[in-house]
């Protein structure tokens, strides 16, 4: 009962904050009809905003499709040496060659 009832509130929480998209759109279109400056947006559409994202993350966090991540059981299976193993860092073209022709001088 507990996956539906999330999946309810992610669903009033988009549709909230759709609808806070579009009166914040409407704001804008009634600003520049009656020439007025943009100063920022309305008191309620922040919190009608703020609402909607709590309602959204509270629907994702109670939905239970979050997977725990275990590193344990994929380094369980790992030796020690494959960690500090990067073929990407090897370098075959440095100065030891030419300190050996010096060293053996």
């Amino acid at each position: 009962m507990k996956k539906g009832i999330a999946k309810i509130f992610c669903i009033i929480g988009i549709s909230i904050f759709l609808h806070t998209v579009y009166s914040a759109l409407q704001h804008r279109k009634y600003l520049r009809l009656t020439d007025q400056p943009f100063k920022g947006v309305p008191f309620d559409i922040v919190v009608e905003c703020i609402i909607s994202l709590f309602l959204f993350a509270w629907g994702i966090i109670n939905s239970q499709f979050l997977i725990p991540i275990k590193a344990s059981t994929h380094l369980a299976k790992k030796s020690f040496d494959s960690y500090d193993y990067r073929p990407n860092f090897t370098v075959f073209n440095h100065r030891g060659k030419y300190l050996n022709e010096i060293l053996n001088k």
